[in-house]
């Protein structure tokens, strides 16, 4: 017997309707229109859905079974399990609807779900940022409503499955790194065969035994898992600040299209800001779905961590893949005129630190960044508690956040031994770095108020064990009558013999053979073959947690 549709489900998975549900009946329904504007059926935020248009999308039927969706001229595209929609396209039960490469996401659902609807369950991993993104299966967000209902023991099975095969994938890249992580295993194998020995100085015994196992064992509930956005603003008028696009049209095709727009300032490209009020088209400069890695220094829940963690726009600029090919304005004596292309975005721009805005160059704090949320979980949990910024490095990447929750937080040892860091040095490094599977759990609910299921990401750290490579310092006196010291652009860190971090470790603790942190993990070079890392002294996060003169 057929099953009668009797709803249209909306589950929202990401944006400011997160973890909501929206139901319609098809009485007095003849479609339903996604769109910032409040005619629409599904309505999103005006101000914090921004990537969203008034008049985004709409989903259409021929019958209760047949359903498709369309983009109507939104201005940041509309996506269809991450495939960006050209024309109209079948809508099927499960499917993940996403408004804007970084916009708002949800599930499509139909109640009770017909047999033509009935595939085989797809899990769909959402776009990934330039950290690391939590990524929720589609088919598992959109479980359907039901009292009290229990999980699916084959859907969740499913999410495993597609976990492992999302994990091979990086199988290919890992082999690399096989050699490197035999010889570390050979060492951490010496170690474990010859004991090192044991040294007492003024009656504190200390060993030159390394044991990675026991540093991490004693600092797991330390290390936290952050997870943060932000959106540039004007701090006149509080209004979100855009990348400028131009619309184009190809005389051939007749299509249009959109282009970005780049200005020459003192010899620096940037790119033109503006209101999105004021502009045709463009992209708001912002992220979201970043993650990153803490570490608790104080029992009050003080948080150090990167300053491109917390405070992102004081550090480049990502932007998006379609900023590409963009047109260079500069000014003449007729005003801003076109004058060249921009192949690549500049990699070096920082979003608080433009020069230009609007149609004239900046004068005074007119940009500055806000956090849309920044949420701190401790490891193998799956509550996230708030956090807010409580001081930011002026010169290194750097910043500490804080938490609030009663009673004290268990908090790492510090030590400021930058004089005696040498290369060879053994180190662990701990964090989340994004390439590193997640894990998942499944759970219901004993909410009256929301009984759904939820699948929740759990943080668990990845403990790296590798040795200091080279100490770098930022500037040093050199010996000789002709030379006057030399200046490094990466100023003072420690290069690691790791390759195994990466994207979400940022921020994480590094670890002396003794359970000291000594330094914090901070980024990475790649030239396609090789990687290497580097991390920031302790002294620079030690800086953040006291007041210090810089002028006597």
């Amino acid at each position: 017997m057929k099953k009668e549709i009797k709803k249209i489900i909306i589950k929202h998975v990401e944006g400011s309707k997160a973890n909501q549900v929206e139901e319609l009946s098809f009485e007095n329904l003849e479609k339903i229109t996604l769109g910032r504007d409040s005619s629409n059926q599904i309505q999103f935020d005006p101000e914090l859905d921004s990537m969203v248009s008034r008049k985004h999308a709409v989903i259409t039927w021929s019958d209760f079974e047949n359903f498709s969706i369309e983009d109507i001229s939104s201005t940041n595209g509309l996506y269809v399990n991450g495939s960006k929609l050209t024309q109209p396209t079948e809508l099927t039960a499960g499917d993940t609807v996403q408004l804007g490469l970084h916009g708002p996401t949800f599930v499509f659902e139909l109640n009770p779900r017909p047999e033509s609807h009935m595939a085989a369950t797809r899990l769909i991993p959402i776009h990934e940022s330039k950290a690391t993104e939590e990524l929720v299966p589609s088919e598992i967000a959109g479980l359907e409503n039901g009292p009290k209902e229990s999980i699916g023991k084959q859907t969740f099975e499913r999410a495993i499955n597609l976990e492992r095969r999302r994990s091979a994938t990086t199988l290919v890249a890992s082999l690399a790194g096989i050699s490197l992580i035999l010889s570390t295993l050979g060492f951490a194998f010496k170690d474990k065969l010859f004991p090192g020995k044991v040294i007492v100085n003024n009656n504190h015994t200390v060993s030159d035994f390394f044991d990675p196992a026991k540093i991490a064992s004693e600092n797991t509930n330390k290390v936290v898992f952050i997870e943060f956005g932000y959106k540039l603003i004007n701090t006149t008028t509080g209004d979100d600040v855009y990348h400028r696009y131009m619309l184009q049209e190809d005389k051939k095709t007749k299509q249009v299209f959109e282009v970005p727009l780049y200005i020459e300032v003192n010899g620096a490209i940037e790119p033109f800001l503006g209101l999105k009020k004021d502009i045709e088209a463009g992209r708001p400069i912002a992220i979201s779905q970043a993650s990153g890695t803490g570490f608790v220094v104080d029992k009050n829940g003080f948080i150090l961590t990167n300053r491109h963690v917390a405070a992102p726009w004081n550090t480049s600029y990502s932007f998006p893949p379609d900023a590409a090919n963009g047109i260079l304005l500069r000014f003449t004596e007729k005003g801003l005129e076109p004058s060249g292309t921009v192949k690549y975005p500049p990699m070096d721009w920082v979003p608080a630190e433009s020069k230009f805005f609007g149609q004239k160059p900046i004068s005074g704090k007119i940009l500055e960044g806000q956090v849309t949320y920044m949420d701190v979980t401790f490891a193998k949990n799956d509550l996230r508690t708030p956090a807010k910024i409580v001081r930011v490095s002026n010169s290194h990447d750097v910043a500490m956040i804080k938490i609030d929750l009663p009673g004290e937080l268990e908090a790492v040892t510090l030590k400021d031994n930058d004089a005696e860091i040498a290369a060879g040095q053994k180190v662990v490094v701990m964090g989340y770095p994004g390439i590193s599977p997640d894990a998942i759990i499944a759970k219901s609910s004993d909410d009256v108020f929301n009984m759904n299921a939820q699948y929740i990401k759990v943080p668990d750290p990845t403990v790296t064990d590798c040795t200091i490579g080279k100490v770098i310092k930022g500037q040093s006196e050199l010996s000789g009558t002709n030379t006057a010291g030399y200046y490094s652009t990466y100023g003072d860190v420690y290069q690691l013999t790791t390759s195994e971090t990466g994207a979400g470790n940022s921020g994480g603790p590094v670890f002396d053979k003794n359970g000291n942190v000594i330094a914090i993990f901070t980024s990475g070079k790649w030239d396609g073959a090789t990687a290497i890392s580097f991390a920031v002294p302790i002294s620079y996060g030690m800086e953040l947690m006291k007041t210090q003169r810089v002028i006597q």
